[in-house]
């Protein structure tokens, strides 16, 4: 279907879209649980195995 013929069956049914802005928030302050502490503090080599894990969080979207 042509998207002008889209257009006018929605105006004739009064139905009209919602477009929802993305919210993305780049600043510590904002978020709930805050900026957790720095354990490791670069320190990346363990004694033994399974005692040490890290991930990057940066990239999930929660919610």
């Amino acid at each position: 279907m042509n998207h002008k013929k889209v257009l006018r069956l929605m105006q004739t049914l009064g139905i009209r879209s919602r477009i929802r802005r993305k919210h993305r928030c780049n600043y510590s302050s904002s978020t709930e649980g805050g900026v957790a502490k720095n354990l490791l503090k670069r320190d990346f080599k363990a004694e033994r195995a399974n005692q040490k894990w890290v991930t990057d969080v940066t990239q999930f979207r929660v919610g």
